[in-house]
């Protein structure tokens, strides 16, 4: 079964190891730390590193007249306030309401969506280190019951080295966002491979969707659970 779906823009952030990395591609960009110009002082405060770089991407796409649904992906969501929590509790000392409130998994997407808003549907994702084609598909079934457009993020940053280990991705904070349409764009197929050759390169992370759309590749082989999925161009 093929899914057909179009993307017609997208962005990303990815956090720069040394002085010596530069941007990919055009749309993909790397820096210390995410450009917070487009984030409101007040909304920006309530964020810190993950936030603000989930936030920033979304905004470049979000109309002020419009009302569009939002499909959310991340592993942990903010894992860092998530471990701060957990110290606290341990430490037997009073949990700060934002840190609580914010290490909800989708609590980013909702403090945007107030800033902005909105009032469609969010939908949140927790689909491990490869959370591309969950939110392709979710994002498509959105598409399919009536929706014009899907606002889509996946973001990530390493985990606590309390919980990290050599397999655990990424190993540098990032996060893309994209509007998905129904023909409007780059049209695309998404199909699953019954069979592929184990020396074909498959995209580890969902970063790797930015470079591709950014360049003339036909075809992105992206990994899921243990299967993996080809992503076309028509």
């Amino acid at each position: 079964m093929a899914v057909s779906l179009a993307i017609s823009e997208w962005s990303g952030w990815q956090a720069a190891l040394d002085a010596g990395d530069s941007n990919k591609s055009p749309d993909l960009t790397i820096s210390e730390t995410p450009d917070v110009a487009i984030i409101p002082l007040m909304l920006r405060r309530r964020l810190n590193l993950l936030g603000r770089a989930c936030a920033s991407e979304m905004l470049k796409h979000l109309r002020d007249d419009e009302n569009v649904p939002i499909v959310y992906c991340s592993q942990h969501g903010d894992i860092e306030r998530t471990l701060s929590v957990l110290g606290e509790l341990v430490d037997q000392e009073s949990v700060s309401p934002m840190h609580f409130s914010l290490a909800v998994h989708n609590a980013i997407c909702g403090v945007l969506s107030i800033h902005a808003g909105l009032t469609a549907n969010i939908s949140t994702i927790a689909a491990g280190q490869q959370g591309l084609v969950p939110v392709l598909l979710e994002a498509a079934g959105i598409l399919m019951s009536g929706a014009n457009k899907v606002l889509c993020v996946i973001c990530d940053v390493p985990l606590p080295a309390v919980y990290s280990d050599e397999q655990s991705l990424p190993k540098i904070p990032y996060a893309i966002s994209f509007v998905m349409t129904k023909s409007e764009g780059v049209n695309l197929t998404l199909t699953q491979l019954p069979h592929y050759d184990n020396k074909t390169s498959i995209s580890q992370l969902p970063i790797g969707l930015i470079e591709f759309l950014a360049t003339s590749t036909t075809e992105l082989l992206i990994g899921h659970n243990g299967s993996v999925w080809k992503l076309a161009r028509n």
